[in-house]
């Protein structure tokens, strides 16, 4: 739980940046949704902007975060519309068997502990032959200089103001991001690297 107040207490603290700088939907989640519909939960559902592309495909949309300000800034997005909760990714406060689809996206490396505990939570709440979709940023990525297998790490983020608040990462291999999925029940569907990001899509 702890983990999860500190990445609200982060997000909180850039919210507002965050949002102007990340307004584009990834293509990869938007690829997801086209051939479904139902009822859609957003897990660590950030600024909305998955959420509103849900919407958009009439979904029945409801969005879970830690961040009060970045589920403010949902709240505007998704014109009110939708179900939008404070919440623990690793404790959701849904009953089992809910959703048809849920979305896992650049959330589950904010945790440091609980990490496979989050997804079968995200497994609980899935109705049968529910799908998820997860992502985490990729260990693979040039980008890191990091010694043997090191994957945790702190990366900054550098506000308008001159402010850098610093955010935790497990980064990911796609391999250990396939086997807790798998771990916590999920059946694999399909696992792939895009855009320094790795994916896990799985159905209950």
């Amino acid at each position: 739980m702890e983990d999860v107040r500190r990445a609200g207490k982060t997000f909180d603290k850039i919210a507002e940046h965050f949002d102007r700088t990340r307004q584009r939907p990834w293509k990869e989640v938007v690829d997801f949704l086209k051939d479904s519909s139902g009822k859609l939960l957003d897990m660590g559902c950030g600024n909305g902007r998955h959420l509103e592309v849900a919407m958009n495909l009439s979904y029945d949309i409801v969005g879970l975060d830690a961040s009060r300000k970045l589920l403010d800034i949902s709240f505007k997005r998704i014109s009110g519309k939708g179900h939008l909760v404070s919440g623990d990714v690793k404790k959701l406060p849904f009953l089992d068997d809910s959703f048809d689809i849920v979305l896992y996206i650049a959330t589950i490396h904010h945790l440091s502990e609980g990490r496979v505990e989050s997804v079968r939570e995200a497994r609980r709440v899935l109705k049968p032959g529910g799908r998820i979709l997860v992502s985490a940023w990729a260990r693979e990525q040039d980008r890191w200089d990091l010694e043997g297998d090191k994957k945790d790490l702190m990366v900054p983020w550098h506000l308008e103001n001159g402010r850098v608040v610093d955010r935790y990462y497990h980064l990911y291999t796609l391999d250990e991001l396939t086997e807790d999925i798998e771990k916590a029940g999920i059946e694999l569907v399909n696992a792939f690297n895009s855009n320094n990001n790795n994916y896990v899509e799985g159905r209950k």
